[in-house]
């Protein structure tokens, strides 16, 4: 690996690591969606199945986007376990 894109790739890191740093401090009112809704994920043991992307706008060399964060969840309900696997 070149310097140049070792470099970029390390720069790259500490960036995503610091939005899933970001995303680990909840506001004390909770997340908000883009359209200033409340986000669904704000309540950790009842909410339907999550898809969030952060996005950074962070481009390479070639002026070419760079791909985005992606958080995704299952559906939690209560009195719905979960945490099992289906076998099939």
């Amino acid at each position: 690996m070149s310097l140049s894109l070792q470099k970029e790739y390390e720069e790259f890191k500490v960036r995503i690591n610091g939005l899933v740093g970001m995303a680990h401090k909840v506001p004390e009112e909770g997340w908000t969606m883009q359209d200033g809704t409340p986000w669904p994920g704000n309540n950790l043991r009842d909410h339907p199945g999550l898809i969030q992307v952060f996005h950074d706008g962070v481009h390479d060399v070639e002026g070419n986007q760079l791909p985005h964060l992606i958080y995704v969840s299952r559906e939690k309900r209560p009195g719905f376990d979960h945490h099992k696997k289906l076998l099939r």
